[in-house]
């Protein structure tokens, strides 16, 4: 297992969301508001670490950072898109133009929110993406 990379698991069942950014401390704080909230969480540093490991992982939702090494958090979902099956997604980043930007792509219905933001706000945004997907985790 690559050192940023970290999964974590609660003691019921739960659906497992990917956390996608560059920044170690905000992984890590993203992983500890997500994990409060009964969800298995499973930690990448890059859009390419993701990649490798998304056949195991499966996650039923995504938390992207907009701006990663590499390949970005935009073009990581639009080549996840092209396969059946990609979960929905929940954009963030402390660009002030982060949602324009995801508009101009043609994904302005993804939410994006711009960091800092209260932990309720993502919390929210991942409830309602799985909620979507499967209504028995509301």
């Amino acid at each position: 297992m690559c050192a940023s990379r970290t999964v974590s698991s609660p003691r019921s069942p739960s659906p497992m969301v990917a956390v996608v950014d560059d920044d170690a401390a905000a992984r890590r704080a993203l992983g500890r508001i997500l994990r409060a909230h009964d969800l298995r969480v499973a930690s990448f540093s890059s859009a390419e670490e993701l990649l490798q490991a998304y056949s195991v992982t499966r996650p039923a939702c995504l938390v992207l950072d907009m701006v990663l090494p590499g390949m970005s958090g935009p073009d990581l979902l639009e080549r996840l898109r092209a396969s059946p099956g990609c979960p929905p997604a929940i954009f963030v980043t402390g660009r002030i133009d982060g949602a324009q930007t995801l508009r101009q792509r043609g994904m302005g219905q993804v939410p994006c929110l711009q960091k800092p933001f209260e932990p309720a706000l993502l919390v929210a945004a991942v409830t309602r993406a799985l909620e979507q997907l499967h209504p028995s985790h509301a």
